[in-house]
């Protein structure tokens, strides 16, 4: 999908795919961000521990605020602003669709499809599915043991699967 929207993909700061306003979290010296509506306990990692988001009140998506920000890329006076740049506003190149007549289309990047992070997707069972089962991978700090949504496990998983 980068190669078609121009945008930095879903492990950017600002991944998503149809440019809502969401701002990602990374782990602390790791690069790759995650979409994450609420700050995780004692996290203070610079740049993302911002508020956390509202599931009633779902960030908002601006065409006209891509616009403004690819126009922001491309006057980039070198290299090194053009990279800091690409971090701040989550785009990396120009789309291809920007090149089609604006009466045949919809606006860029409203026009592409929706990504994992948005309720409406098709992929969400992926998600909660092995979350309620406690079969997520996680990492080696973490166990499934602990988590308290995890409740579709034996019986209940066998009585209800």
């Amino acid at each position: 999908m980068t190669y078609l929207n121009g945008l930095v993909g879903h492990h950017g700061k600002n991944g998503c795919r149809i440019y809502c306003s969401t701002t990602g979290r990374h782990k602390p010296g790791i690069s790759h961000y995650y979409p994450a509506f609420y700050k995780p306990h004692n996290y203070n990692v610079e740049g993302c521990s911002h508020d956390d988001y509202s599931y009633e009140n779902p960030p908002s998506c601006s065409p006209e605020l891509y616009e403004e920000n690819l126009r922001y890329l491309m006057a980039s006076p070198n290299e090194r602003q053009y990279k800091k740049r690409c971090l701040e506003t989550g785009i990396c190149k120009p789309s291809i669709f920007l090149g089609l007549d604006p009466r045949h289309k919809v606006a860029v990047p409203l026009c592409f499809g929706s990504d994992i992070m948005h309720l409406e997707s098709l992929n969400i069972s992926d998600l909660l599915i092995p979350l309620w089962r406690g079969t997520f991978d996680c990492n080696k700090t973490n166990s499934w043991s602990t988590w308290p949504w995890a409740v579709l496990r034996g019986d209940v998983w066998e009585a209800h699967g």
